[in-house]
């Protein structure tokens, strides 16, 4: 018990093809992706679909994961720069890139005429959605 205490908690890989734990919706672009562990894993399809989740089950805990953009790694939310992307043109669906360095969020908000905002940002933002 000790051991499995002490065990650093580590996100599992996310895939194409995986299914939202919120919306149910397919998972297409890994580089957007982000979890939170529980006693499984909780695989959401980008930042604000987990955003969405957590604030509207707050007491629901266990560590987050964001996808870093650049770099596809799993990185903290806290420690993520996130960048307001269109993800449909037609539907006007939107959601967030999560970018560990704030260079590469600076460089993909001036592309897409935006500014980067933090993780609290993000919940704020999500919280006004409900």
């Amino acid at each position: 018990m000790a051991a499995i205490a002490c065990a650093t908690i580590t996100p599992a890989t996310i895939t194409a093809g995986d299914e939202c734990f919120r919306c149910r919706r397919t998972i297409a672009d890994t580089n957007l992706g982000a979890e939170r562990v529980t006693a499984f894993v909780e695989k959401f399809r980008a930042p604000g679909c987990m955003a969405k989740y957590v604030v509207a089950h707050p007491d629901e805990k266990g560590p987050l994961f964001v996808t870093d953009y650049g770099t596809g790694k799993m990185i903290s939310p806290d420690q993520a720069f996130f960048v307001p992307v269109v993800l449909d043109a037609i539907t006007g669906e939107a959601d967030y890139r999560a970018y560990q360095l704030k260079v590469e969020a600076d460089q993909a908000a001036f592309a897409f005429h935006t500014v980067p905002v933090t993780w609290q940002t993000v919940l704020d933002r999500a919280k006004q959605a409900l």
